[in-house]
């Protein structure tokens, strides 16, 4: 995982647990991976923000190992994790996208 996820930081707050965190450089919202023993929760989330307990399906999601099928299929874990980050680095986009319109409007 370390290498796809390589723009942000890596902390290991436990022996079975890692968390990824990513911010763009002006942008309040961000993106953070939680990586347990067998499972891992992707969010969106801003930078004053701790983690939700129930955050809404737009803002964190739980991916779990791929199952029977989607082995035969080809799909790893590693690639439902990184189809999540993707969904999420684009749901932080749109956040900071729409706090700048807000911040442009207060100021016109």
């Amino acid at each position: 995982m370390k290498h796809l996820l390589n723009k942000g930081t890596w902390i290991r707050p436990t022996d079975k647990s890692a968390v990824y965190t990513e911010y763009e450089n002006l942008g309040r919202w961000g993106i953070r991976v939680t990586l347990f023993g067998d499972s891992a929760k992707v969010e969106a989330l801003a930078r004053d923000q701790t983690a939700r307990y129930k955050a809404p399906k737009r803002l964190a999601a739980t991916v779990h190992p791929p199952s029977w099928f989607e082995k035969l299929r080809g799909i790893s874990f590693e690639d439902k994790i990184m189809d999540e980050v993707h969904r999420k680095r684009r749901t932080a986009l749109e956040e900071n996208t729409e706090e700048n319109r807000n911040l442009d409007k207060d100021l016109e």
